[in-house]
C-alpha cells in the first residue's frame, strides 16, 4: 500500500521511475544512440562508458531545454554522472566566430584550471562535454579588459569568477576561438531573474526581526513559556536561522566552493527541516488535546522532551544522511545531494530536490492536514454533546474555549505556511513562472510579520507584556481612578437633583 502511495507521489510531481525517464536532468545528458554496445550491456560513446544505471531509452527531448516534445525512441546517457561536465556553447566540431562555425581542424579547449595552470580539457580524461548554450542570453567574460572577469574552471566543472563567484555548469558555456589561444567563457544573463533573486533575500532579511521579536516576547514572559509557547519558540528559531543564512547564501556572502559555502548549505537545510517538524508537532499536539484519551496524562515537561526528540532528532538524521551521502560512496552520484558542488545548497536536480526536500515536506503537510481535519470534527462533536451540560461548568467551558482558540491560531498558522509551501511545491514541479508563484515568494518574505501578527499582536499578549514591564498597572489605575471619579460625581449629582426636586420628602423625613 505504502509503495503505491509513494509511486503515485512520484508520478504526481514529475519524478517518474527510472524505467520511464532519465535518472538525471535532461540538460545533464547526451544522445548516445550511435555508441558502441558492449557485451555486458554497457555503451561506449566518445570514450565514455555508460553502464545500465546511467542510460535510458526515451521518447522525448526538449527544445532549448524548456519545451518538451515527443520523438522516436533513442538512447540518452547521463554524462554528468560519470564525468565532470563542461558545457560548450557550440557543437563538437565548431568554434565561435560571428556565430557557431564549423571547422575540420582540432579545436583545443584551453582554459585556466587553476590560478597559474593552463590545460586543454580535451586531454583530461575526467572531463566530458555537453553541447549548446544553456540559456537564451549570455555575455562574454573579458579578463584582458577587466580584471574582475578573470575566471578558471573548478575541479567540479563549475566556473569561478574573480576567485569568489561560483557559476554552475548549466549557467555558462565555453567556446574555442579561431584567433585566440584560450577558450572564451560566456555566462548566462537574465535580468529579471537577477532582480528577483536579489530582491528575495532582502525580503527574507526584513522578515527576520519580526521572527526574533516573537521569540523574544515568548522567552521573556513566564506565562507564555508553557509547552505551546516553547514549541512556537523552536519553530520561530528554525525559521529565523534558515532565513538569515539562506539570504546570505543568495547574496553571495560565502565564496563559491568554499567550506563556509558547504556548511551554510547544511545549516539552511537543517533549519528549515526544524521549522517543518515543529509545525508538525504543533499540529499533532492540538490533535492530541482534543483526542479525548482518558487516564493518566504525561506532564508537560515529559511531553515537550518527547516532542523535542522528534522535532530536533529527525532534522539531525536527515542532515547527517545528506552529509554521509556526500562524503561516502554509499549512494551513486545521481542520488547524492552534493551540497556546495554547483551552489551552496544541494544540486539543481528534480530527483535530488524531491528526495531531500519536497518528499519530507509533502509527508508533513499531509499529516498536518489529517490532524487538523480530525481535530475540527472532534471540536464540532464536543460542542454538540456538551452545549447544554457545560452551561453550569464555567471551568470546563473556559478550558474548551481556550483549546478551541489555540486550534484556530494553529490552523491560521498552518494555512499561512501550508498555502505558501504548497505554491512553492507546485512551482518546483511545473517549472512555471506565472505571477501566482511570485505571490508565494512575497508570502515567504512576509511570513515573519504574519507570525508576529498571529502570536504577538493579540489583546491577551499585550496585557502580559504590560504586566511584565509595569505598564498595565499604571493604565489600569488611571482607568479605575477615572471610572471612580465619574461614578462618584454621578452619584452626588443624582442625590442633589433628587433633593432639590423633592424638598417636602426630605423635611418630612427630618421631622420624623
Amino acid at each position: 500500500m505504502y509503495g503505491r502511495i509513494f509511486a503515485c507521489l512520484l508520478v504526481l510531481f514529475g519524478v517518474r521511475s527510472s524505467v520511464c525517464s532519465l535518472p538525471c536532468d535532461f540538460i545533464d545528458s547526451v544522445n548516445i544512440t550511435d555508441g558502441e554496445r558492449l557485451p555486458n550491456g554497457e555503451i561506449r560513446h566518445n570514450g565514455v562508458i555508460y553502464n545500465q544505471t546511467y542510460y535510458r531509452t526515451i521518447d522525448y527531448e526538449y527544445e532549448d531545454f524548456a519545451t518538451k516534445k515527443y520523438v522516436a525512441e533513442y538512447i540518452r546517457g547521463c554524462l554528468c554522472a560519470v564525468r565532470i561536465c563542461v558545457r560548450l556553447c557550440c557543437g563538437e566540431h565548431e568554434f565561435l566566430g560571428k556565430g557557431c562555425e564549423r571547422s575540420d581542424k582540432y579545436l583545443p579547449i584551453m582554459v585556466n584550471v587553476s590560478a597559474t595552470e593552463k590545460d586543454d580539457l580535451r586531454n583530461l580524461s575526467q572531463y566530458g562535454f555537453l553541447y549548446g548554450k544553456p540559456c537564451g542570453q549570455v555575455y562574454e567574460l573579458l579578463p584582458e579588459e577587466n580584471p574582475a572577469d578573470e575566471w578558471n574552471i573548478a575541479r567540479n566543472g563549475s566556473l569561478i569568477i574573480a576567485e569568489d563567484t561560483l557559476i554552475p555548469r548549466n549557467q555558462y558555456c565555453l567556446a574555442p576561438r579561431a584567433n585566440k589561444t584560450l577558450a572564451s567563457g560566456l555566462v548566462c544573463f537574465t535580468s529579471n531573474e537577477e532582480f528577483k533573486y536579489n530582491l528575495y533575500p532582502v525580503g527574507m532579511l526584513l522578515s527576520v526581526p519580526f521572527l526574533l521579536l516573537t521569540f523574544f516576547v515568548y522567552a521573556c514572559i513566564p506565562d507564555l513559556r508553557n509547552m505551546h509557547g516553547k514549541s512556537l519558540m523552536c519553530y520561530v528559531l528554525g525559521l529565523s536561522v534558515g532565513y538569515t543564512v539562506l539570504s546570505m547564501v543568495q547574496l553571495s556572502v560565502f565564496p563559491g566552493s568554499s567550506a563556509s559555502c558547504v556548511i551554510s548549505g547544511y545549516i539552511v537545510y537543517f533549519s528549515f527541516m526544524v521549522s517543518f517538524f515543529w509545525l508538525n508537532v504543533m499540529s499533532f499536539d492540538i490533535y492530541w488535546t482534543f483526542k479525548g484519551v482518558t487516564g493518566v496524562r504525561s506532564s508537560e515537561t515529559k511531553k515537550f522532551l518527547l516532542y523535542s526528540l522528534y522535532a530536533w532528532g529527525c532534522p539531525i538524521l536527515l542532515t547527517a544522511s545528506a552529509i554521509t551521502a556526500d562524503n561516502t560512496d554509499f549512494l551513486p552520484q545521481y542520488l547524492r545531494p552534493q551540497f556546495g558542488t554547483t551552489r551552496c545548497l544541494f544540486v539543481e536536480n528534480k530527483l535530488i530536490e524531491f528526495l531531500y526536500l519536497y518528499m519530507p515536506l509533502l509527508i508533513l503537510v499531509f499529516m498536518n492536514v489529517v490532524f487538523f481535519v480530525i481535530t475540527a470534527l472532534r471540536i464540532y462533536k464536543i460542542q454538540c454533546e456538551t452545549s447544554v451540560v457545560r452551561r453550569g461548568d464555567s471551568k470546563r467551558h473556559t478550558k474548551l474555549d481556550n483549546d478551541r482558540d489555540r486550534f484556530g491560531l494553529y490552523l491560521r498558522l498552518f494555512i499561512v505556511m501550508g498555502v505558501t509551501w504548497s505554491l512553492e511545491i507546485i512551482s518546483w514541479a511545473v517549472d512555471n513562472n506565472a505571477w501566482i508563484f511570485y505571490v508565494s515568494d512575497v508570502c515567504n518574505c512576509i511570513q515573519g510579520f504574519l507570525i508576529f501578527a498571529l502570536f504577538v499582536l493579540k489583546q491577551k499578549i499585550k496585557r502580559l507584556i504590560y504586566k511584565k514591564f509595569g505598564i498595565r498597572e499604571i493604565k489600569q489605575e488611571q482607568k479605575m481612578s477615572s471610572c471612580s471619579t465619574r461614578t462618584t460625581a454621578t452619584m452626588v449629582s443624582s442625590y442633589q437633583e433628587s433633593k432639590s426636586e423633592n424638598p417636602l420628602v426630605t423635611q418630612s423625613s427630618n421631622v420624623m
